[in-house]
């Protein structure tokens, strides 16, 4: 564990008992967090690799009052759980504009209005019809080169449409590597069919590599953007 890990793993573990409270929603509804965090996640802004947990992730949607610059960062990893949203990946990407390597622990989290154009969430109405400050478009401006999804196929069956989203908004992405679940029932070369098919893809040139949940299998293949075929 790194110094950071341990860092934000300490602060979880301190806040959780004093100025941090979490209250966790039963159903749909949004959990809550009361506490602040802004100077820790700003005294480790400059970091150049970082590890957030879903824990993590949650205290910086409630508890940070604005994502700092992470001006050195070149590499994040992300662990994704069904129950928490991805509200603060928005600006946190945003803000990260020398980010070369993204990593997703997964992809299924919990669906909200303020993802942005992070993913496909469809929100429960009554989330839709509450006013939510507009969340910064990451997709398109992101400068993202390698995107790796691990888990893949866990949660949810259609998760190739979250990927087929990242293909055709990440305009820097050169390399997809795709870590299956070991549940994933799906044929490989079905799903890298369904990839290669794309109308429309962002990035001039994209190595996109298909990997088994047991490892024994991988497939690569390459897509291109509409001006390249």
């Amino acid at each position: 564990m790194s110094k950071v890990q341990a860092g934000l793993a300490h602060f979880l573990h301190e806040a959780s008992s004093s100025d941090l409270e979490i209250h966790y929603s039963e159903g749909h509804e949004e959990n809550e967090m009361v506490g602040n965090a802004t100077d820790f996640i700003v005294g480790i802004s400059s970091v150049k690799i970082l590890y957030l947990s879903a824990e993590t992730l949650e205290v910086l949607t409630y508890c940070c009052e604005a994502i700092p610059l992470f001006i050195n960062l070149t590499r994040l990893t992300v662990e994704s759980k069904p129950e928490i949203g991805w509200q603060s990946l928005p600006g946190l990407l945003k803000n990260s504009p020398n980010l070369e390597t993204l990593v997703l622990q997964g992809l299924g989290h919990k669906a909200t209005v303020r993802c942005g154009d992070m993913c496909l969430c469809e929100p429960f109405e009554e989330e839709m019809e509450e006013e939510e400050e507009i969340p910064p478009c990451c997709l398109s401006s992101s400068p993202v080169k390698v995107l790796k999804i691990l888990k893949f196929g866990k949660i949810y069956d259609d998760e190739i449409e979250q990927v087929k989203l990242f293909l055709e908004m990440m305009p820097n992405l050169e390399q997809l590597i795709i870590h299956c679940d070991e549940s994933f029932g799906k044929d490989l070369v079905e799903v890298s069919n369904q990839l290669q098919m794309l109308p429309r893809v962002a990035s001039p040139k994209c190595n996109v590599q298909l990997i088994s949940g047991d490892g024994h299998v991988s497939l690569s293949s390459t897509v291109t953007s509409s001006s390249m075929k």
